[in-house]
């Protein structure tokens, strides 16, 4: 019998919820010949409230956003720092009940949008709020995916969950040691935002099952997601919103530029330009798996918009992921591939024809022509030579809250709070010392190797293939910054997990195919 591999082939995927104890029929790219295969067994009943979960998923999320315009339109930004992340939270948990997939993508929107809301609470209130809970909204709903590791902590056991338990393990010991430096309330701050990434992938690897409502879920996230953000970056540089300028007056953020027309560096509804970039970078990427006009025109607006930012670990982040993607896909997939990139470039050329445009992003390839007028090189390249020597010989490392915007929660009030840490490669052994670095590199480098064998198993997926290159880039962009943390960390690990998930359901369904074929053989005698 020839081999069967089942693979999702595109964003439309419209497909029953599966019984519990088996996966779904899944329409896809098949390779190799195909094999008969028999009527499937009765299925379990689906209880009313499954039904009743994915019967409307969208309501509440569009709602929460509804209500909360609704309050910002009233000046009522008091309530609203309250209502939000507490309605957030409520939604969060009740799709993490009925739908993983709507809950991820759920998830996925709140870090999209939450900046935003807070800068308009802020706006309408008439003053910053340095500490605004708002901004604990996207933090309150990702923490559910613990729950996931309480009720499946025998799967840790398992040599699928090894990476993860190593990057844990590393994790907790870089916790300790840094409660023993600057207290518990900056470590467990610094803590959260390594740890949630993680999380996500578990949570990934426990409703594997779910992977072709991934699969439509995050890509339709990513299209229309991306396409909001990047039309409002695009408008955010030309015209600044009252709220946008009141924001990055009140922040003194100076690296973000100016609140004049042409003169910011493009963050979109995110906090800054760097984290917009990098999901921005993410969406792109992840759009070659979509279908439909709407993936186009987020390649017109997109691509434009990513060069705004002035990013250009990211620039180079994404010009990594495109080479991988071409070197990795089929002949016809590739040629789509060239195709795409050149007429996405075409279409968007117009844009950079516009002198104020083109300027600031011409002055920022200018800069990587000549090293050695680049301010930012400068400093980073002194950055290496001065801490290279203490990253690498603090054998036991300073620990979680040492470094990073936990440093202001630090119970050590006379040590010297270092905000920026300009190196990811440097920032882990510094921060983990020599045990916790071996532990969390063979993790991270364990998830990329299963990551690309699983693509490799299966090149149809593009999806899997995507994912691939969001890590590789994401990783890459180590050198300047700690690109595993946050929400740069989240879509690292959903890159190297879900081609591992999209590979078990592939092999699950061809599985289950193989066992019935010879029991449809029999009745059919």
């Amino acid at each position: 019998m020839g081999r069967m591999l089942v693979t999702p082939s595109s964003a439309q995927l419209a497909l029953a919820r599966p019984a519990p104890d088996r996966p779904r029929a899944l329409p896809g790219a098949v390779a190799g010949p195909v094999a008969p295969v028999a009527p499937a067994a009765p299925r379990a009943p689906i209880t009313r409230a499954q039904l009743r979960g994915l019967r409307h998923p969208l309501r509440l999320p569009l709602l929460l956003f509804a209500v909360t315009l609704g309050l910002i339109a009233l000046h009522q930004g008091r309530l609203v720092e309250y209502f939000f992340p507490f309605a957030a939270f409520g939604i969060a948990l009740l799709l993490y009940w009925r739908s993983p997939a709507h809950y991820l993508g759920f998830v996925c929107w709140l870090f999209f949008l939450t900046p935003e809301v807070r800068r308009l609470a802020d706006f309408v209130n008439g003053a910053f709020n340095d500490q605004s809970p708002i901004m604990i909204a996207p933090l309150l709903a990702v923490a559910l995916t613990g729950l996931t590791l309480l009720k499946h902590v025998s799967l840790l056991g398992q040599r699928r969950a090894a990476p993860l338990v190593l990057i844990v393990i590393a994790l907790l010991y870089a916790y300790v040691v840094g409660m023993a430096q600057v207290g518990p309330a900056a470590a467990t701050y610094t803590l959260i935002n390594w740890l949630y990434p993680v999380m996500v992938a578990f949570y990934l690897t426990v409703t594997w099952r779910h992977y072709p409502d991934y699969h439509r879920v995050l890509l339709k996230t990513f299209v229309y997601g991306g396409l909001l953000m990047s039309v409002y970056g695009l408008v955010e540089f030309v015209s600044p919103m009252p709220w946008d300028a009141f924001w990055l007056i009140a922040s003194k953020m100076q690296s973000e530029g100016q609140p004049v027309p042409f003169g910011m560096r493009v963050s979109s509804t995110m906090n800054s330009c760097g984290p917009f970039a990098v999901t921005l970078m993410t969406i792109l990427l992840m759009s070659f798996a979509a279908r439909g006009k709407a993936r186009i025109v987020l390649g017109c607006v997109g691509i434009p918009v990513l060069l705004l930012t002035s990013a250009r670990s990211t620039w180079g982040g994404f010009a990594i992921a495109l080479a991988y993607s071409f070197l990795m896909l089929n002949g016809k997939s590739r040629m789509r591939l060239l195709a795409g990139v050149l007429g996405l470039a075409v279409m968007a050329a117009p844009l950079m024809m516009i002198d104020q445009v083109a300027e600031p992003v011409i002055q920022r390839f200018s800069t990587m022509e000549n090293l050695g007028q680049d301010n930012s090189y400068q400093a980073r390249a002194e950055f290496y030579k001065s801490f290279f020597s203490s990253a690498f010989t603090d054998i036991a490392g300073q620990g979680l809250g040492t470094i990073g915007l936990g440093t202001k929660l630090s119970d050590d009030k006379s040590s010297t709070a270092m905000v920026d840490f300009d190196s990811g490669l440097m920032e882990v052994p510094f921060v983990m010392g020599w045990p916790g670095t071996l532990l969390y590199a063979t993790g991270v480098l364990m998830l990329l190797w299963r990551a690309y064998r699983a693509s490799r198993l299966h090149p149809n997926d593009l999806l899997a293939i995507s994912g691939v290159g969001v890590a590789v880039a994401i990783f890459s962009m180590m050198i300047f910054i700690n690109t595993l943390t946050s929400v740069s960390g989240m879509f690292f690990f959903l890159g190297v997990t879900l081609p591992v998930i999209s590979l078990r359901y592939a092999r699950e369904r061809q599985s289950m195919a193989a066992t019935a074929s010879p029991r449809h053989n029999k009745i059919s005698r």
